[in-house]
């Protein structure tokens, strides 16, 4: 049976091999994304081509400049995105490797602690005996002992006060004159009718021996409240009781030279606190990185790459070029069918690529809400405790 460290560090390499995986598919979508770049740009030098075959020298320095404007334009946007994706892409690769150092440091660390529970451990099996012969040790189990009889003693009886309670109040709640004046607090201080009210008030009393019964129900209210006070104390004396127990088990320890154990095993609690802090921390930070990288890579909110395109997508789809492109496809000359022929391959080949990006982004959204899942049960292990050592 594998430890809840061992089962721990299982979920962690799923999460680094998806990592890597969506590391490998965002290589492809660079890829794919400069090639499809490439191929429009390609598109729109056949355009401009053909306008200078076919266009007289005003138009086509006309249609030709519009052309390079829309390019240039389309490749700055395009630069900057892959700059900007570069560098984020960066960014998450460091903070993953940070996460993978903190995780390899908090795993060192609970190994640490677990050397040092076991350690201590062993230690007080070997005068288990010793201690628990100590005429100071077994006067304070007993006491514990007498302290848990009385517990739970204190908690039945309080139990049954509640329930009792329960049923012997309700005559007196069921009775809508009698709650009428206990709401009202009659017959306290805090009662503050005057007149009129006050005198009828008395008559209604009077009538349902509001007096009396009133102090039963005082009564009956007051006793499980007590008694569950009791119970409390008792409950608290209990914990004192152990703490005492612990005391004296850690100078029976101290005096057979137990105190550099636990010593060591408090110390390695608090390295590992100390490093499970530092992990959280990385963890936080590559998960704002992700949700980044999720928005461009998942083509969310890719508004770079979509201005681009709809810039030489526009520049290349007007009117005068597609009637030109029209026109030479008609009446083709050698040159112009050379032209038609590429601007076909090309758009075929943008299409090809469009749907390798469009199925990119889809394997990387599944990769990344698996990652997700999987790192939120980590996190749901660890919460629990599943791989604390102690």
């Amino acid at each position: 049976m594998i430890s809840g460290r061992q089962a721990l560090a299982t979920i962690e390499d799923a999460v680094a091999r998806l990592r890597a995986d969506e590391n490998a598919l965002d290589s492809s979508l660079r890829s794919a994304s400069e090639r499809a770049a490439r191929l429009r740009a390609e598109r729109m030098e056949a355009f401009r081509e053909l306008a200078r075959v076919r266009l007289d020298a005003l138009s086509r320095d006309t249609v030709v400049g519009e052309l390079d404007n829309a390019e240039r334009r389309a490749l700055n946007l395009l630069a900057d995105r892959r700059q900007n994706f570069e560098r984020l892409s960066g960014e998450r690769q460091k903070a993953e490797e940070a996460v993978r150092a903190a995780e390899k440091e908090r795993h060192a660390r609970a190994e640490a602690l677990e050397d040092a529970i076991e350690a201590l451990g062993r230690f007080r099996q070997s005068i288990e005996a010793r201690i628990h012969a100590n005429p100071e040790w077994a006067a304070q189990r007993q006491r514990i002992e007498a302290a848990t009889h009385v517990a739970e003693e204190a908690e039945k009886k309080a139990a049954q006060a509640e329930g009792d309670r329960e049923a012997k109040g309700k005559p007196y709640e069921a009775d809508p004159l009698f709650m009428y004046l206990w709401r009202r607090r009659f017959g306290t201080p805090d009662y503050v009718s005057r007149g009129l009210v006050r005198f009828f008030d008395r008559k209604v009393a009077r009538l349902v021996g509001y007096d009396k019964a009133r102090a039963n129900y005082v009564t009956l209210n007051e006793i499980p409240q007590r008694l569950r006070e009791h119970a409390e104390r008792v409950k608290a004396e209990i914990g004192a009781e152990q703490a005492a127990l612990a005391g004296v088990e850690r100078a029976a320890m101290g005096q057979a030279g137990g105190e550099d154990l636990t010593a060591r095993a408090a110390q390695a609690k608090i390295i590992l606190a100390e490093a499970e802090g530092r992990l959280a921390s990385r963890q936080r930070a590559l998960a704002d990185l992700d949700a980044a990288h999720y928005r461009i890579a998942g083509g969310e909110t890719d508004e770079a790459y979509g201005q681009a395109v709809d810039l030489m997508a526009t520049a290349d789809s007007r009117q005068d070029l597609r009637e030109l492109y029209r026109e030479a496809a008609r009446t083709p000359t050698p040159k112009d069918e050379a032209i038609v022929g590429r601007i076909e391959q090309t758009e075929a080949a943008i299409g090809r690529t469009e749907q390798e990006i469009g199925a990119v982004r889809t394997q990387l959204r599944q990769i990344a809400q698996r990652r997700t899942e999987i790192e939120r049960e980590r996190d749901n292990f660890r919460r629990r405790g599943y791989d604390n050592p102690y």
